[in-house]
């Protein structure tokens, strides 16, 4: 059964995509040597996008045009939120083992920057992943997707100060966060160990004490991105270390229950998820395409070249919508359609696994093209986590890891191998 779970994966996908849709252009801006992680718009005409090679980019003309206002490649840029167009902050990840810039603000619209990470609890400074904006004074980040840590930092005083807040206790990670007051809000991530299924929380005490709202019953997976497209409809993406389905959650009640939709029978990296209105939306996280939906997230089909990569789609209003993936792009009904793919632009990662079949050893080989952290880790047929080959900062190259498999039962294993960057999935026989 779980054999399926990933022989199909890419290659039967490609078979059934359908034409680009029209309404979805591919805006102007900088060269990315990496994803567009995150992107927020304060108004139809302003907006900020994080890159993550350091970039953090801006435009004034309606996401037409994007202009570097800042790179420091020492830094992964993974979240941006602002308060008003001269107000703000951006989240990301030391990418070469840097302390510095994990949080940072402007007050002048971009031009200027101050790194905030000092003001940080120690153990907060691994990473921002998410962050949220809850009124002019209140912001919340959280980390971190990678390293077991589930945290939240809060500032009451626009940015003065912060709390940490540890919840270790109800999740490992954490990705994203909406919050819809300064004291209620959902944060998503993975759940704690042993399983670490995918959960959203959702707090009504600025934070002090969650409750799952959902929570999964498959092993290994994240709740990624979350959309609150109504003060009742909710979408929330699920990305998935170990199983064959790929898909996203969506709520009817204001985020109280969950249901479950699958995208697809087949296993595909999902990450980020939007919708236009209550019926039109998209998700994604793969290369070469992502989905669309016609009727509320209840069934998908595969479109070819939009957004590959998606990682945050954002909505401006019912005929404006933003997708990052490996450029930026913009979706407008009036649009006529998709600008020539710059499918060179962002060079990503990659493993090979030999010999395949194995005897008694076998060497995973992962070659980098920048640095970035590293996640690989062994599965078997039913999806159980076997190994957890590496996890950590490693800089660009090419690094080789040899198993003995006398501890591995003969049979099927799949390598998932996880950067900041994406996510791929590679299978190896043991027939010892």
């Amino acid at each position: 059964m779980k054999a399926k779970l990933f022989i199909t994966a890419f290659l039967i996908a490609l078979n059934f995509l359908s034409f680009a849709q029209n309404g979805w252009t591919i805006c102007n801006s900088p060269t990315f040597s990496n994803r567009v992680d995150d992107i927020f718009m304060v108004n139809t005409q302003t907006g900020y996008a994080v890159c993550g090679d350091g970039q953090i980019v801006k435009t004034i003309d309606g996401g037409n045009n994007w202009v570097m206002l800042l790179q420091d490649t020492s830094i992964y840029c993974r979240s941006v939120e602002f308060i008003n167009t001269q107000k703000g902050f951006v989240g990301g990840f030391p990418s070469t083992y840097s302390t510095n810039n994990i949080l940072r603000e402007t007050n002048d619209g971009g031009t200027t920057w101050t790194d905030l990470t000092s003001l940080l609890n120690p153990k907060a400074r691994k990473g921002i992943c998410g962050l949220a904006i809850a009124d002019s004074i209140t912001i919340y980040g959280c980390g971190n997707w990678y390293q077991d840590s589930a945290y939240i930092v809060k500032s009451s005083d626009g940015g003065n100060t912060w709390n940490f807040l540890d919840l270790g206790v109800y999740a490992s990670s954490l990705i994203d966060m909406h919050f819809i007051s300064k004291d209620t809000g959902f944060v998503t991530g993975r759940g704690p160990a042993p399983l670490r299924t995918a959960v959203v929380l959702y707090t009504t005490d600025g934070g002090q004490n969650w409750s799952y709202k959902f929570q999964n019953t498959v092993s290994n997976e994240y709740c990624w991105k979350i959309q609150h497209l109504t003060n009742q409809i909710y979408f929330a993406s699920i990305e998935d270390l170990s199983s064959s389905s790929s898909k996203i959650i969506k709520s009817i009640d204001g985020g109280m229950n969950w249901t479950v939709h699958i995208i697809s029978p087949n296993y595909y990296n999902i990450e980020g998820i939007g919708f236009l209105d209550s019926l039109n939306g998209w998700a994604g996280g793969g290369p070469g395409f992502s989905f669309s939906s016609t009727n509320g997230g209840l069934s998908w089909a595969p479109v070819n070249n939009v957004c590959p990569y998606m990682n945050r789609v954002f909505k401006v209003n019912d005929t404006l919508i933003f997708a990052s993936g490996s450029e930026i792009w913009k979706y407008s009904p009036t649009a006529t359609g998709i600008h020539a793919l710059n499918s060179d632009k962002v060079q990503y990662n990659s493993i090979i696994c030999y010999p395949n079949p194995a005897d008694e050893n076998f060497t995973i080989v992962s070659s980098l093209s920048k640095s970035t952290h590293v996640l690989i880790i062994v599965f078997d047929e039913q999806g159980k986590q076997v190994e957890v080959v590496d996890n950590s900062d490693k800089p660009k190259g090419e690094f080789r890891y040899k198993l003995n498999t006398n501890y591995f039962k003969q049979g099927t294993y799949y390598i998932v191998f996880k950067t900041h960057e994406d996510q791929q999935l590679e299978k190896i026989v043991v027939s010892h």
